[in-house]
């Protein structure tokens, strides 16, 4: 066999072609200067096929010879041997026909009718700008490659586009780094027509690291059409702008009009690494807003009732931070398992479409503040195997351990009805929210789903959640074992049949998983579950088989032989031949030592009057929080910092807690007032700082709401307009009516509920007036008076507002709100479209005061301006007094899970 001939044996071991090609080498001279090439010299680097130089110069940045050890790096320890992940594991051995040595060599060479067997591969060296559209008809034994001459050692970036179509069109080895992509960095298909599409096509070994960092708009990396093709053992970091990272395009169109019809259909996406998903504008954390950041997204909602038979397996993620959905699933029949989640913001998601497999997968939270867990919406699910520990995100209705997800009966873009899902042998850790019934609070309950033998431990707070219309109606419920703080977050779930409040006492292994021990699995025995609406569980979260007819709660089985599955790390997934260098993260954590008390007070300043508390009364997570109740008295620590940096420090608290840091006699601080734990947070720049003390303190003021009556004016609605509390004037002194004081359904801040004020004359002059006297105020002290304004017909109307001295009519202090002038503003907004405005005063020697809100009838009356009383309404809401009160004698604040990031904007 000629050595050509060897080259175009495309499935031959790659070690076997080296060792003959560099024994047949042996006597061969060199030609030339070693970093040139000529059409005839063979590169006795790669001993691989035939090597063309083009003479252009315009990729004159383009050099083989320059290096790419800073880019990659040598692989470390994965938890599993590489290959043994599934059947899957492993890439395709190529080799080169061709070897090309420019970028407009290549472009040159690739066409979209490229004939089956071909390969072509660019040499190895860093090059800029590649516009690259190619493709053909290969088949399963001979595809089309084009490839890096040796994976990993080709880096492109500056503006990059690749296109491809056809059937079984391969991309691999090639590295695009720091540039920018056109519209997309990489479509599988050369146009908008179907037949364009890319079939049985593979996307293998790829890295794409910090591309788009300057991109203002919306961008994929990778934009899959077609069907049956693979995107495998790639490696994705750094995408910080707005557009999902991966995308299989399922929608509607020109060529597509009905779901039945779409592309996208069985995609494998296995064995890739995702990391470095920053929040939008250089924040700290996403917003709950922020939409179109997610790692992987398989279809769209207007297609989202078809079926996509997808799979999405042995994929590790980390920092996927951009918004509240690390993978989003919109269409049918899908299977995600197997992957690992770690530090990342929101849940995976199956935010449209049904009967999905969710599967095995390792889901950590690693302290996020908002991390989640599994956010089920649709019908016909199968929910399995999943370990999830350490969800965060507290405040929310959206995220916890697992979501069951209530309907708003919408077929489109909304919330479809949760109904026939299994949710079994699941494990949640260590987790807020961590079993939440009817998540989102919409107008229809899950129901009928299948909760069986799932164990819950160590929950943060009730383990139920959204419980108050009770558990899903039509459901099995049966061998579910959970313990926590507390069962359920309302009366309406007291004790459910089939769940038992048991400490498992599980033990953490080696690699941080909380397992079942021999001393403790007796008590986790439960009836193996069978329905024949789904497939049966018959392996756990490693890989071991389950018994048939017992099994143990949760994912987790005891470890009797060597583990197929489980937690993975970055070196367990991605390219085989190469291993990409991690690049430093948009978002930084820096080290705080015992960051959440699990080691009591070690590395920890306690001044007097502070202590780490193990009382379950007090302790957020893990068994130990820090507990103070002196007022100004601090838990701190000394943090290294960059200079001229930005962060943002957080931690979960309650009580009269004050939040800070302090660099070079600077404090930053943020204080709260809450009955309940709360995440708190505090931003600053470093400026020449390199060290700071972080530290949580008990406020030495507190936040103190006046006893104001009905300031949402719920009980003014409920009571038809009529009111105990406020004092309403709608007539002058001679009783001539100058306008009406009435209740209204909108409301600033969900309850039904506000206050209007209407003209119900053109030719009476007066003020119509709303007022409440507050008594036993602190003297000489600063008050906030807060309102909601509501004008909706963009009518020039104005408000006096203010307070009276003690019960008179003797102005302390009032200021005007032009109602315009509001809606002009940056004025913060409630439910309903209302405006928010503040207004700051000092009692002086008065401890009590009268506050009003006056309707200004009398300025467009008197001087004739007003001629019409129609659209001449406004509304207010959420009346509040507010000033800084010294602390009770009952006060405390309690603190835990500190977290100190940076990050590139503090706007």
């Amino acid at each position: 066999m000629s050595l050509l001939a060897l080259e175009k044996h495309k499935y031959i071991e790659r070690p076997l072609v080296a060792a003959i090609l560099a024994i047949s080498l042996l006597g061969l001279s060199a030609c030339g200067d070693e970093s040139e090439s000529t059409d005839t010299q063979l590169n006795t680097e790669s001993g691989s096929g035939e090597q063309t130089d083009s003479t252009d110069t315009e990729n004159t940045d383009s050099d083989i010879n320059d290096s790419t050890d800073a880019i990659t790096e040598d692989s470390g320890d994965g938890n599993f041997s590489r290959g043994s992940l599934g059947d899957n594991d492993d890439v395709p051995d190529y080799s080169c026909d061709t070897i090309v040595s420019s970028i407009s060599a290549l472009e040159s060479a690739v066409s979209e009718t490229m004939s089956a067997g071909t390969t072509l591969c660019l040499a190895d060296g860093n090059y800029t700008n590649l516009a690259l559209s190619f493709g053909g008809t290969g088949t399963a034994s001979d595809p089309i490659v084009v490839a890096a001459e040796n994976p990993g050692n080709v880096v492109i970036g500056g503006e990059v586009g690749v296109r491809m179509g056809g059937e079984y069109v391969y991309l691999q080895g090639f590295i695009f780094k720091d540039g920018n992509s056109d519209s997309d960095l990489l479509q599988t298909r050369l146009g908008s027509n179907p037949s364009e599409y890319c079939y049985h096509c593979r996307i293998s070994e790829i890295a794409v690291i910090n591309f788009d960092e300057d991109a203002d708009d919306s961008t994929k990396w990778i934009h899959i059409y077609g069907n049956n093709n693979r995107v495998d053992h790639s490696y994705f970091s750094g995408k910080s702008n707005a557009g999902a990272l991966l995308v299989v395009n399922r929608e509607l169109g020109d060529y597509v009009t009905t779901a039945d019809e779409a592309y996208g259909n069985y995609i494998t996406i296995d064995h890739n690494y995702f990391g470095d998903r920053p929040p939008a504008d250089g924040k700290a954390y996403a917003d709950s807003s922020d939409n179109e950041y997610e790692a992987v997204r398989i279809g769209t909602s207007d297609a989202h009732t078809s079926n996509s038979n997808s799979v999405v397996e042995y994929n590790f993620f980390e920092k996927i931070q951009g918004e509240a959905e690390v993978i989003s699933n919109k269409s049918g029949n899908n299977t995600i398992r197997y992957n690992t989640i770690r530090d990342s913001y929101g849940s995976l998601t199956t935010r449209h479409g049904s009967s999905a497999t969710i599967a095995g997968n390792v889901i950590i939270g690693d302290d996020h503040p908002y991390a989640g867990g599994l956010r089920i919406v649709d019908d016909g699910h199968s929910v399995y195997n999943n370990y999830i520990e350490g969800a965060r995100y507290l405040d929310t209705t959206h995220h916890g351990g697992i979501v069951l997800m209530g309907s708003d009966g919408s077929t489109t873009n909304g919330y479809q009805q949760l109904e026939n899902v299994m949710v079994a042998n699941n494990t949640i850790i260590d987790s807020v929210n961590s079993l939440n019934v009817d998540g989102g609070n919409k107008s229809s309950n899950p129901e009928s789903v299948y909760l069986v033998n799932n164990l819950i431990q160590d929950a943060i707070g009730a383990v139920i959640t959204q419980s108050d219309d009770g558990m899903p109606v039509n459901s099995t419920i049966e061998g579910n074992i959970f313990y926590g703080q507390s069962y359920a977050d309302s009366d309406s779930v007291i004790l459910v049949q089939g769940i038992s409040w048991l400490d498992a006492e599980l033990e953490t292994d080696s690699l941080g998983i909380d397992r079942p021990t021999e001393a403790t699995s007796a008590d986790l025995q439960v009836d193996a579950y069978q329905n024949d609406d789904f497939d049966s569980i018959t392996t756990d979260m490693d890989g071991q088989v389950r018994g048939t007819t017992t099994t143990l709660a949760g994912a987790d089985e005891l470890i009797e032989s060597t583990t197929t599955l489980g937690l993975l790390n970055r070196y367990d997934v991605g390219p085989i031949n190469y291993t990409p260098a991690a690049t430093d993260a948009h978002v930084q954590q820096v080290s705080i030592s015992n960051h959440d008390f699990d080691d009591g007070s070690e590395s920890w300043t306690l001044d007097s009057g502070a202590s780490i508390s193990t009382d379950s009364e007090h302790v957020f997570s893990r068994g130990s929080s820090a507990y103070i109740e002196t007022a100004g008295s601090k838990v701190s620590q000394q943090v290294t910092l960059a200079a001229d940096t930005n962060y943002t420090l957080t931690a979960f608290a309650t009580g009269i807690a004050t939040l800070g840091a302090e660099l070079e006699g600077v404090s930053y601080e943020t204080s709260i007032n809450e009955s309940d734990y709360d995440l708190v947070s505090v931003s600053f720049n470093s400026a020449s700082a390199t060290s700071a003390t972080v530290y949580g303190m008990m406020s030495t003021s507190v936040e103190t709401t006046a006893a104001l009556v009905d300031g949402d004016f719920s009980d003014f609605y409920s009571d038809a307009g009529t009111s105990e509390d406020w004092v309403i004037i709608e007539s002058d002194s001679q009783d001539a009516t100058i306008g009406t004081v009435n209740a209204s359904s909108n409301s600033a801040s969900g309850d039904d509920g506000s206050l209007r004020f209407k003209y119900s004359s053109t030719s009476e002059v007066g003020e119509p007036e709303v007022k409440q006297l507050i008594s036993d105020l602190p003297a000489n002290t600063d008050f906030t008076l807060a309102i909601y304004v509501l004008e909706k017909n963009d009518s020039a109307l104005s408000l006096t507002w203010g307070a009276y001295a003690g019960d008179s009519d003797q102005v302390l202090y009032s200021e005007e709100i032009d109602i315009q002038t509001l809606k002009n503003s940056d004025a913060e907004e409630g439910d309903d479209s209302f405006l928010k405005t503040e207004l700051s005063f000092n009692n002086g020697s008065n401890t009590e005061l009268t506050v009003f809100v006056r309707y200004n009838a009398h300025t467009l009356l008197a001087d004739g301006t007003l001629t019409d009383v129609t659209n001449t309404e406004v509304r207010i809401d959420d009346v509040s007094l507010t000033y800084q009160g010294e602390p009770s004698g009952g006060d405390v604040a309690i603190f835990d899970s500190f977290r100190l990031v940076s990050h590139e904007s503090l706007e």
